[in-house]
């Protein structure tokens, strides 16, 4: 749970993880046209989709991510920092992972970029969630893992009741049944340092390079490409976290040769520099 110093405005958020962002008492506005979000209301963002978020509600300095991050402690802290009596905007921010087959966040599609949650259930199980952080009685972080597993089927199941998102899930499914796509999906992960060009992909398995390209385009709505180097930056922001080797060791070890190339892409992608990602501990 964050507590807010004063307002502020990320005009890049991005993550490798589905988000969602629940105002306890304060205000959100979100994407180009700072739409607010309604009372009563939970934000989602899906993974590697880029948004721009503003907490608060004074006029708010607009940030660009990295920039954002040096300076997180004047515009924002943990609930337990705070003054207990202080009248701050609070929210509470959570990531979702997601996992078909512990292979591809299902969310990760051309079906979902972000959307507002207004259920019931949904809202309940995020108040309980936020009472749990707050209270802390004995056992809260078993109590949470257990409604951050019912969030998520709510989750899907709002999803399924508001829109023909999972039309596209659904055909993501179909394809997750045929041996060859898992085998895909596995030799991607398995591979992640080495070269994976569409012919490697498509000699892996023995097929023609254009089904590869279809198979990527028509379900997840992404090339091959542009998957395998989400996959490359997840685990890129894997070591961050739990390595201390060189920035230079961790682009070789998901598949960049080049390491200025790698810095590049990492920049853009995140809106921060790879150097600074280490400093992202209980980031939003």
């Amino acid at each position: 749970m964050r507590s807010l110093k004063k307002s502020f405005t990320i005009a890049n958020f991005y993550d490798i993880d589905n988000t969602i962002i629940f105002p306890i008492d304060g205000r959100l506005r979100y994407g180009k046209n700072k739409k607010t979000l309604e009372k009563n209301s939970a934000l989602f963002i899906s993974s590697h989709n880029t948004q721009s978020l503003s907490f608060g509600s004074t006029r708010a300095r607009t940030l660009a991510y990295e920039d954002f991050i040096d300076k997180k402690p004047k515009y924002i802290c943990e609930d337990l920092e705070s003054n207990s009596n202080s009248r701050s905007e609070k929210f509470l921010i959570i990531s979702i992972d997601v996992k078909a087959y512990d292979l591809i966040n299902i969310f990760h599609s051309k079906y979902v970029g972000i959307d507002v949650f207004n259920s019931k259930n949904i809202l309940m199980t995020l108040r309980s969630i936020s009472n749990e952080l707050k209270n802390k009685h004995v056992g809260f972080n078993n109590v949470i893992d257990l409604m951050s597993t019912k969030l998520v089927y709510e989750i899907i199941r709002s999803f399924l009741s508001n829109q023909p998102l999972f039309s596209g899930i659904e055909e993501n499914y179909k394809y997750f049944s045929d041996e060859k796509i898992l085998n895909l999906f596995s030799f991607i992960e398995r591979n992640i340092n080495k070269e994976l060009s569409n012919k490697v992909l498509s000699n892996h398995l023995n097929i023609s390079e254009d089904y590869v390209g279809q198979f990527f385009r028509n379900s997840i709505g992404f090339s091959p490409q542009d998957y395998i180097e989400h996959k490359r930056m997840e685990k890129a922001i894997d070591l961050l976290r739990d390595e201390k080797n060189a920035v230079k060791v961790i682009s070789n070890d998901v598949g960049y040769k080049d390491t200025a190339y790698f810095c590049r892409r990492f920049k853009m992608m995140f809106g921060v520099q790879a150097g600074k990602m280490r400093k992202r501990l209980g980031e939003i």
